[in-house]
């Protein structure tokens, strides 16, 4: 019986070694929002990832419309951009389309130490033409 108690607890001591190893490490910092009347051009706040952990920059929206403003809305576009010196032009770090009527997300990757922020490229595949409203954002860093 003890022979059977030792086994069950080193199997169950290496399956939970290995689910630990499983989860993804913890990201440097997150914040949440929403957005409501946003137009493209529309920049979000400044965030600063240190680039201390090897986590991948997630964005994730959900509940996207047109918050009662003209033609009905499903999907944005959004641009992560790395601000840089005033002399120098902000890298774009990439662009993803959000069909998000209900939730989508996207990483973009482990990202280099900086300040970051996203801007509405298109609302509706557009650049112009549309208002836009989520109900909640959350990226993580």
């Amino acid at each position: 019986m003890r022979k059977q108690r030792a086994i069950a607890a080193i199997t169950g001591c290496a399956a939970a070694t290995v689910l630990a190893s499983a989860i993804p490490a913890h990201a440097e910092g997150s914040w949440s929002s929403s957005m409501s009347g946003v137009r493209t051009g529309f920049d979000s706040r400044t965030w600063s990832d240190k680039n201390t952990d090897n986590t991948s920059t997630y964005i994730s929206l959900s509940g996207c419309s047109n918050g009662g403003l003209g033609a009905p809305v499903s999907n944005t576009q959004l641009q992560l951009t790395r601000e840089t010196s005033w002399y120098e032009p902000d890298e774009n770090r990439g662009r993803y389309t959000y069909y998000c009527s209900t939730s989508a997300s996207h990483y973009f990757g482990d990202q280099p130490s900086g300040s970051y922020h996203f801007t509405v490229t298109k609302i509706q595949g557009s650049t112009s033409g549309y208002y836009l409203k989520v109900n909640s954002v959350y990226t993580r860093y």
